[in-house]
């Protein structure tokens, strides 16, 4: 194994990693917000601000990471592409 297959995986199993985390963030804060509304229900103002506070910045987190997530794979994809032009492989 070349130490360029060692970088491909590795490069692979942190994109998986990223968008399973992304994903479960996402999930949670989706979970927060809807908990929010039935704060508002119920009445509880200050509950309900503070759940919502922290659904969004949970959600701006995961659209992050989401990002990241695909930049690692765009990266991944590119040197995937010239290692196979160095090596004359199509």
């Amino acid at each position: 194994m070349s130490s360029g297959q060692g970088k491909t995986r590795a490069g692979r199993m942190g994109f998986q990693i990223l968008i399973a985390l992304g994903v479960s963030v996402l999930l949670l804060s989706l979970i927060l917000m809807i908990q929010s509304i039935g704060y508002m229900e119920g009445a509880m103002v200050g509950a309900s601000l503070l759940t919502a506070l922290i659904g969004f910045s949970l959600l701006s987190a995961s659209l992050y990471i989401l990002r990241l997530a695909a930049y690692v794979y765009a990266t991944d994809k590119r040197g995937e592409s010239g290692e196979k032009e160095e090596t004359g492989e199509k």
